[in-house]
């Protein structure tokens, strides 16, 4: 079974170096960019985004991307809106053959 991947650019640095994430990591990615500076929270990405925070810390942390969470008040306490603030292009998208998004 294969999945997703996408190779991006961080346009932060002076000589940029493309890399590639895959799976829900990967779909996080594309959810920051398309969310651009509203960002987007767990709860927004839930149908297939159980674990969205590990997916950001991925990206943080092993991709040097910047991305700031702010809290949002609600009822129950806070959730996290998740921005991302490095400049970032999409230079290629694989889906899974099949149909299948993971």
């Amino acid at each position: 079974m294969s999945r997703m991947s996408v190779t991006a650019i961080n346009k932060e640095y002076d000589a940029p170096t493309p890399f590639t994430v895959r799976g829900q990591t990967a779909k996080c990615l594309l959810a920051l960019v398309e969310a651009g500076e509203k960002g987007t929270t767990a709860l927004e990405t839930s149908s297939w985004a159980l674990r969205f925070s590990a997916y950001c810390f991925d990206l943080r942390h092993n991709h040097g991307l910047s991305i700031r969470t702010d809290r949002e008040p609600h009822d129950a306490g806070w959730h996290g809106r998740h921005v991302l603030e490095t400049p970032v292009e999409i230079i290629e998208i694989k889906r899974p053959e099949g149909g299948a998004n993971g």
